[in-house]
Order: C-alpha cells, then structure tokens, then sequence
C-alpha cells in the first residue's frame, strides 16, 4: 500500500482508499456502536457545515472506526465526567476518505472534555 492510503474494515468487505482530509467531529450523543475483531464501529450522518468557499459536500454517512482500546478508555473518561454531573464531549480525530458515496474515517485520536453545565430554569415571580 502506498503512502495516504489505508484499509477500511466494513462489516465483510475490506477496501483500499487513498485518506482525503483529517477531520475533527464533536459528539455529544453517542450512537450506537458495535464492536468487531478489536476495532468499535460507528455510524453517523454527516451534514457538511463550515465547508471552503466553492467546496460542496452532500449530506451522506460517515462511517467511523476506531480501536477498541482507544474507544473504551474514552467512554470510561466520559463516564467520570458524567458522574460529576456534567455532559461529556467527544472531539474525535479522524482520517477520512470518499467511498461509493459515503465518508469512511479511521479514528486517529478521541479526547473527552467537560461540556458546558446545563443552564438552570430561571425561577417564575408572581
């Protein structure tokens, strides 16, 4: 394989594909993710914001793998967040590529960060 292009694991099918841009996605939910052979999948829907003038990008999947390892320490630093009363972020980097009409990224990094406190209901006055 040369230099900039990897292998992305799809359930059965295994394809070459040359990495086209780094990306970073924040995630404040998770979805679901199912895990295989040490690697955690995850499928999300990308719609394309903050894109260069003249660039275009229509909405499709953006299929995310990462390592297990890498992705269980994560949710383990999202579950003390959480268990201080505060949301949990997920600010994933990743390696992506165009294929067959969807996005494909291999995980290069996950950081978990605090989020914001939810705001608290203002009191009503009669």
């Amino acid at each position: 394989m040369s230099q900039g292009e990897t292998t992305y694991d799809r359930g059965e099918a295994s394809m070459p594909a040359t990495v086209s841009a780094t990306l970073k996605v924040v995630l404040r939910e998770l979805p679901e993710t199912r895990e295989q052979d040490g690697t955690v999948l995850l499928t999300l829907h990308n719609e394309p914001r903050g894109l260069p003038k003249n660039a275009t990008l229509d909405p499709c999947p953006l299929h995310l793998c990462c390592a297990a390892k890498q992705w269980r320490t994560a949710c383990a630093k999202a579950e003390q967040i959480r268990s201080a009363g505060l949301p949990a972020l997920f600010i994933v980097e990743a390696h992506v590529a165009a294929q067959d009409g969807a996005l494909m990224a291999v995980v290069k990094g996950v950081q978990v960060v605090e989020g914001k406190a939810p705001a608290a209901a203002p009191a009503q006055g009669k």
